[in-house]
């Protein structure tokens, strides 16, 4: 071995097309700005194939992209799609609209903290920034994230059930009574 440091690398997620927008700290003004992204037919497949849905009908993201803690970087905004997910019982499809409000953090991954060996965690508290590389950061790929985690875990169609399962407790084995042989047993009077 040379000594050399081996580097860790993150691992690099393709960048969606027809909805990739790279967003420096540079390319915000002081004032924000607004950015519409809206998934293309091609975009929508390849996210469709990503989520394991069914069909993604339609999905856009209006965001106000201002400064944040001057170097960082927040996007407010909204997200809203039309997505089919499978049911988890049927199988049969599930139509649902996600509409939510949304806010991205960005900050620069030298100035993050993320080197802080100790982690306090307050369920209350705002999540901690996301790492901004220098040279920018995809609100595509950040606002798909978005909608990973708004979609319904366990989407369902009415009234679909799942058939009952017997239990260890549902079967029960009568046990043989050890007293059972004297029941035959006759005294003599």
């Amino acid at each position: 071995m040379s000594g050399d440091k081996t580097e860790l690398h993150p691992v690099a997620i393709e960048k969606i097309p027809g909805f990739y927008r790279l967003v420096s700290r540079l390319d915000v003004p002081d004032t924000g700005v607004d950015v519409h992204l809206v998934a293309n037919e091609q975009a929508r497949a390849q996210l469709t194939s990503r989520f394991g849905l069914l069909s993604l009908d339609a999905f856009r993201a209006d965001l106000v992209v201002t400064v944040w803690r001057r170097r960082g970087i927040r996007a407010e905004g909204r997200i809203q799609a039309n997505v089919v997910q499978p049911c988890v019982v049927t199988l049969d499809p599930v139509p649902e609209v996600v509409d939510e409000k949304i806010t991205l953090l960005f900050y620069p991954e030298d100035l993050s903290g993320r080197q802080q060996l100790e982690v306090t965690v307050d369920p209350l508290d705002e999540e901690p920034p996301d790492g901004l590389p220098a040279e920018g950061v995809d609100l595509g790929e950040a606002v798909a994230e978005q909608l990973a985690l708004a979609l319904n875990p366990y989407p369902r169609v009415p009234g679909a059930k799942l058939a009952p399962v017997a239990t260890s407790d549902d079967v029960v084995e009568k046990k043989p009574n050890p007293f059972e042989v004297l029941k035959n047993f006759k005294t003599k009077e």
